[in-house]
């Protein structure tokens, strides 16, 4: 069995990629390319809509944040009234 390095290993395979043959473009694809580029330029949004997403994202994290605060206090008072029933030296499991 004969050992190989690694750079002889991809050497081999780099040398398959010489004889692949160069493609060519049809010929009105440069300018249609230019042509999407430059429409694209042209093409804004109002800030009129750029004020309404940023005010809908704001009242939609606000109104998350105050749900999870609400959320958060009520299973808070709930825990510590499970735990302040139990008495503190339980150790059977029924």
């Amino acid at each position: 069995m004969e050992n190989k390095s690694s750079k002889s290993l991809m050497e081999d395979p780099l040398h398959l990629l010489e004889n692949i043959k160069e493609a060519e473009a049809p010929s009105g694809m440069y300018s249609a390319i230019l042509d999407k580029i430059q429409r694209r330029k042209n093409d804004f949004v109002s800030p009129k809509w750029v004020l309404l997403a940023a005010a809908a994202i704001v009242v939609l994290l606000s109104f998350n944040v105050k749900l999870i605060k609400n959320t958060k206090d009520s299973s808070r008072s709930d825990f510590d009234v499970l735990f302040m029933m139990k008495p503190s030296n339980t150790f059977s499991y029924e």
